[in-house]
């Protein structure tokens, strides 16, 4: 959405001061230029912009986040402002972090989807990740049934058992080595346990589905084994989902 159509005044609310030049942008970008301004050379035609993602620009537009031009995947969301009027002659691109990024949908949205939204790699990586945890699960699940196979269907809870807390396990690892590396994390022995507490109690949902579905399925409907924890783990994974990025790992990050 362009700020054309924006007053004189509404521009000027959010200007910022950088020598004797005033640099404007709408009152969402505010936080974010003040964070860039000290790294660029602002002169009398000094124009600020990002090169942005087909997503991002997507998200820009739908959310409604006001800039003063777009053309291509470039957005111009700062200008410099003159006695006559604002002036751009040139563009200088600056690159947006997940953090800036995350800001600018808070404006918009309740935080938590703003951050989900500001991330969509880590994201992806974190779905990956759990469904990695997945055949993990399916696989340790089937192992310790086929071992308990001759103990009835006590072998059902304990499996299905088996095959979860694996796959916590596998799944912590993979997040704290790599979906939620270098987001402030304390990395203090301590800190890591309080977390993997947290995933735990964050699972328990998912864990007591899988254990109904593998306990009940093959009992009422004589669903093999391995099919019943199937479908235990894939109606736990939506909300194993939200509450393990969220409450493990991101809770700090959006209050």
């Amino acid at each position: 959405m362009s700020t054309s159509a924006q007053s004189r005044e509404e521009v000027l609310e959010s200007c910022v001061t950088t020598g004797d030049l005033e640099v404007c942008a709408p009152r969402e970008w505010r936080e974010v230029l003040l964070s860039k301004l000290s790294n660029i050379k602002a002169h009398k035609s000094t124009c600020i912009g990002s090169s942005v993602s087909l997503y991002r620009l997507l998200l820009i537009r739908i959310l409604g986040i006001r800039t003063f031009s777009s053309r291509g995947r470039v957005v111009t969301w700062a200008i410099t402002r003159s006695s006559e009027k604002p002036e751009c002659s040139e563009v200088t691109l600056v690159s947006l972090s997940d953090e800036e990024w995350f800001k600018l949908y808070s404006r918009k949205l309740p935080r938590l989807v703003a951050l989900l939204l500001s991330e969509p790699l880590r994201v992806l990586i974190f779905a990956a990740i759990g469904g990695s945890g997945l055949l993990v699960n399916l696989v340790f699940a089937h192992l310790t049934y086929t071992l308990l196979a001759g103990y009835g269907y006590i072998a059902n809870p304990l499996a299905s058992t088996t095959g979860f807390e694996m796959s916590v396990i596998w799944n912590f690892t993979l997040h704290e080595r790599v979906t939620f590396r270098r987001t402030g994390l304390d990395e203090s022995a301590r800190s890591v346990l309080i977390r993997l507490v947290k995933y735990h109690l964050a699972s328990i949902g998912s864990w007591a589905t899988q254990v109904l579905m593998a306990t009940l399925l093959p009992l009422l409907l004589k669903t093999p084994f391995i099919l019943a924890q199937l479908i235990g783990v894939l109606l736990g994974f939506v909300v194993n989902f939200i509450l393990g990025y969220v409450y493990t790992w991101s809770i700090h990050r959006v209050k």
